[in-house]
């Protein structure tokens, strides 16, 4: 048994739905084990990769402080929440 893995793209935030299709060719049990982990190791490397490329649009977005480092992940969504709030105080004037 082999699986083959399809994805389709159906967001412009490259969010992917994951299709797996299996078919009968000999492998044995540690081989399909091994082919099953590889498949969910791709499917988890493109999640991280589009959840890295979201964080990385939002610090596009969000002021800085000047700093020529880059924000940490939850720097980020402290920062775009201290933003979203003044944003909110601001129009609530």
């Amino acid at each position: 048994m082999y699986c083959q893995e399809s994805s389709s793209t159906w967001s412009s935030y490259n969010t992917s739905t994951n299709n797996i299709s299996c078919s009968s060719n000999g492998l044995s049990s540690p081989e399909l084990a091994r082919h099953r982990r590889l498949a969910a190791n791709a499917r988890e490397r493109r999640r991280m990769n589009g959840l890295n490329d979201a964080f990385d649009r939002l610090r596009e977005v969000i002021p800085s402080l000047g700093s020529d480092r880059k924000l940490s992940k939850f720097e980020t969504l402290q920062m775009a929440q201290t933003y979203i709030s003044a944003l909110h105080e601001l129009l609530n004037r």
